[in-house]
């Protein structure tokens, strides 16, 4: 294995002396923090992340393109802009918190220090955590990406939406899923166990998957992706890295396309799916009638277990806020 150009912090450099560019400065240092050939997807998502802010970066007065010159005054005026995105709608404060953390994250490995570091709540708003949209991930606009994902030869691309859709899979689950193992299971016990690329290295037997029609159709679909010695679908890739450029990303704009905004709702969907089947009742996302707090928390509990949560509360990141008391549906008088 090659070994990787160690980068030493230069003070009197550009851009500290880890590169000319900015952008390949924090890529260096950001690989140099997580190491060199691990992590690749967190690093990866770091960067793109840092270059929303490389861009306006940019379009200041006069412009930056030294990180040595980035100072906690140009932090805050640009957590200030990401804050006035937020309130007149057209940034979500989740995905602003995101920029200001990564922020944080490429600012302490560039400088190897903490001194330009902000709260991501204080600073834009505090998250919530809970759905208020449905996710529309439907089975027909899955089948829509599928087709044209096939129409340009990514098939495990094609896979992988199936697998987030069928399964609730996360991105690295279905990567890393062994597939041969699934569908031995399958055959065995009518369900599987999400166990490969866990976030956090979390497993949990309670994370058992019944199989159903469109569980093994999926999974079918992904076995014939890889080749015959194949246990998963980066198999055939040099690495993750390279899986994620080929087969993974393209997909983004496809689903886009056909009107779903993010992997993360093909999960969702598959979700409410599952809670309305355990609960007996409509997603709170969906209903204004009945609710039964005891057939929710049912359903919360299924939710988080197959999500790989080890907190049912999770799961109204994915179903929606819960009630605080039981409601009756109101009849109609004559």
């Amino acid at each position: 294995m090659k070994k990787q150009k160690r980068f030493n912090r230069n003070w009197t450099k550009r851009n500290f002396g880890l590169g000319h560019k900015p952008g390949y400065a924090a890529k260096v240092a950001l690989a140099q923090a997580y190491g060199g050939s691990d992590h690749y997807y967190t690093r990866f998502t770091h960067h793109s992340r840092f270059e929303h802010y490389l861009d306006w970066l940019s379009e200041l007065d006069p412009p930056i393109r030294d990180l040595r010159k980035i100072t906690l005054a140009h932090a805050i005026e640009y957590s200030e802009a990401l804050a006035n995105s937020v309130a007149s709608g057209d940034m979500k404060v989740s995905y602003a918190q995101n920029l200001v953390s990564t922020l944080n994250t490429v600012m302490r490995a560039v400088r190897q220090d903490q001194a330009i570091w902000l709260s991501p709540a204080d600073v834009v708003g505090k998250r919530s955590y809970i759905r208020t949209s449905l996710p529309l991930a439907t089975w027909d606009k899955v089948i829509e990406a599928v087709q044209l994902a096939e129409a340009k030869g990514n098939f495990r691309g094609a896979s992988l939406v199936l697998l987030w859709r069928a399964f609730g899979m996360r991105f690295r689950e279905a990567a890393l899923a062994d597939l041969p193992r699934l569908k031995a299971e399958a055959d065995t016990y009518n369900a599987v166990w999400i166990l490969d690329g866990t976030k956090g290295g979390f497993k949990s037997e309670k994370r058992r998957i019944q199989i159903e029609s469109v569980q093994w159709q999926s999974l079918d679909y992904a076995l014939h992706a890889i080749s015959d010695s194949g246990i998963c679908l980066i198999d055939g890739n040099n690495s993750l890295k390279e899986f994620l450029n080929r087969h993974a990303n393209p997909m983004r704009p496809i689903l886009k396309q056909v009107g779903i905004q993010c992997p993360k709702d093909l999960r969702a969907e598959n979700f409410i799916e599952v809670y309305e089947r355990t609960s007996g009742q409509l997603a709170p996302l969906k209903q204004s009638g009945a609710f039964d707090r005891e057939a929710d928390s049912v359903g919360r509990e299924v939710v988080g277990h197959q999500g790989g949560h080890k907190r049912p509360t999770v799961a109204s990141s994915y179903v929606g806020k819960r009630d605080r008391t039981n409601r009756d549906v109101e009849v109609a008088k004559p």
